[in-house]
């Protein structure tokens, strides 16, 4: 009798996954601002590609439904960091009316870089949401990647100017001060190397030194390859400086080629 009662009243309650499922949205409209339409993809984007049949949690929180999806985030993540070099294009020339495109370029791979997209990642807590297997917990150099697949899921599910808003306002600017960014020392080596790798692209460094004149100190001198061509040579007072300046030559140029 009882059983039979229970399997009736069953049919009415809200089951586990769907409980987990509203949590999930929940804690999306919470960092997003509005709920998404197409859950699927934003639990495409926060499963990384360590995932297989059976997903590992790292986080004890509970934001994720326990159901992993059956494709990984590098999809979207190709898209977001397509959308984000354009959100990030079109702000910064609003905002520097007048500045020249090295300018603009220089500040926004400051913006979307590896290094500053972890950082903001982890500003975002998106670790919560993230489902991988791995050995230690979530690893900080995959939130990056993670943010720029949240970025593709939310013009999948919005539209750009979704994306743009929510980058821009929600993320961006409360988290990065960009009149204090711009001030800070550019590495251009490390962001012309990450996008060469990025993009499949061998870039080399020969640094050279010699005595100088007067023979008190040494001059290093230094050549980039770009796939076997000269795209930048700079000199210094070490080897550091030297392949700062021919990065910095090859900069421009190898950027907007590759962007």
């Amino acid at each position: 009798m009882f059983s039979n009662l229970f399997q009736r009243v069953k049919k009415f309650l809200p089951s586990s996954h769907k409980s987990e499922d509203a949590l999930f949205a929940s804690s999306l409209k919470e960092l997003l601002g509005y709920t998404p339409k197409q859950l699927e993809l934003y639990r495409q984007a926060f499963t990384h590609s360590s995932v297989t049949r059976r997903a590992t949690y790292q986080h004890r929180k509970r934001y994720y439904p326990p159901k992993p999806t059956e494709q990984h985030n590098e999809r979207l993540e190709f898209l977001g960091d397509a959308v984000l070099e354009l959100v990030v294009s079109e702000y910064l020339y609003s905002k520097f009316p007048s500045k020249r495109e090295g300018f603009l370029t220089q500040v926004r791979s400051k913006i979307v870089g590896r290094e500053a997209l972890e950082k903001l990642a982890q500003q975002l807590d998106l670790s919560r949401f993230v489902v991988a297997k791995l050995r230690n917990s979530v690893a900080k150099n995959i939130l990056g990647n993670t943010l720029e697949a949240l970025i593709g899921a939310v013009y999948m599910d919005k539209g750009y100017a979704c994306a743009r808003d929510i980058f821009t306002n929600r993320m961006l600017l409360p988290h990065v001060n960009i009149d204090d960014l711009v001030k800070r020392e550019f590495d251009f080596k490390s962001r012309l190397l990450e996008v060469a790798q990025k993009r499949g692209t061998q870039a080399v460094f020969e640094t050279t030194s010699q005595p100088s004149k007067d023979k008190s100190h040494n001059v290093f001198t230094c050549t980039l390859r770009i796939d076997n061509e000269v795209a930048g040579e700079g000199s210094g007072l070490s080897k550091k400086e030297a392949e700062q300046r021919a990065a910095e030559k090859a900069y421009g140029t190898f950027i907007a080629k590759h962007a």
